[in-house]
């Protein structure tokens, strides 16, 4: 049986992309999965993925910015399925410029969704994860966040900001069971590969073959290979990673 059988998961951002492919996994693994998207209609989708798989899965939409959604649809994952054991910070938006073209609304925006969504929903989870002693929080971070990216300097920033946020925490409640911990992926073949492509003024078949060009292993990443990542750091034998931050490139070092 697997670890996560019966533990209730919480993913960010899983209408498509990584977190899609997280909650399908995790829902595979037994776990009672809160499907959480701005979009509820790509929430609700999801949820039924997992559910017609055979996993149990509730759509819970909502902003992760806002502190009054995030105490919302943490509060409908609660009431369907118990305390929340599983944390994956997935949400994520992704818009490119050169600096100077970001207003700070657009700036303040990505950090918000990037990082203090995150911030948000662990502060959300943790009081359970605590008193139970045991949790996982996993967040999504990015190898921007570690090497920056030109165009994408609010982006970076609120990643590099999210890994800083990981090795504290993951401090500050070792001593209570809970496990903190975050992936770096490099590209992966998501949607947000589209703001990627328009900044370079190619196609995206171009910037998919651009960037796998830069790879030992001449492909960029799936979605579900990062979803397995994620699934593994959420189960019991991870504790040796609380605080560290996995890179996931495909041997690319920017």
């Amino acid at each position: 049986m697997s670890a996560l059988c019966g533990r209730v998961a919480l993913v960010t951002g899983a209408g498509q992309g990584i977190g899609a492919a997280t909650a399908r996994r995790l829902g595979a693994a037994g776990a009672l999965v809160a499907v959480n998207d701005l979009n509820a209609d790509l929430a609700r989708e999801t949820a039924r993925q997992v559910n017609t798989a055979g996993g149990k899965a509730v759509a819970v939409p909502g902003d992760v910015a806002s502190p009054a959604d995030v105490e919302s649809f943490t509060g409908q994952a609660e009431s369907v399925f118990g305390p929340v054991e599983v944390l994956v910070n997935n949400a994520a938006i992704l818009s490119m410029a050169p600096f100077a073209q970001f207003d700070p609304d657009e700036f303040d925006r990505i950090v918000n969704v990037n990082l203090t969504g995150p911030m948000l929903c662990a502060r959300r989870a943790l009081p359970a994860m605590r008193a139970a002693r045991w949790g996982r929080i996993v967040s999504v971070t990015s190898i921007w966040g570690i090497v920056g990216a030109r165009g994408a300097t609010p982006y970076s920033a609120a990643k590099g900001g999210l890994i800083g946020f990981t090795r504290a925490l993951a401090d500050e409640v070792a001593d209570d069971g809970v496990i903190v911990t975050a992936i770096a992926p490099g590209v992966v073949d998501t949607p947000q590969l589209a703001a990627d492509a328009a900044f370079a003024g190619c196609s995206l078949a171009g910037i998919r073959q651009r960037y796998a060009d830069d790879t030992l292993v001449k492909r960029i990443a799936a979605a579900d290979e990062i979803a397995g990542l994620i699934v593994w750091l959420a189960a019991d034998e991870t504790a040796a990673f609380s605080g560290q931050t996995v890179a996931v490139t495909g041997g690319r070092s920017e």
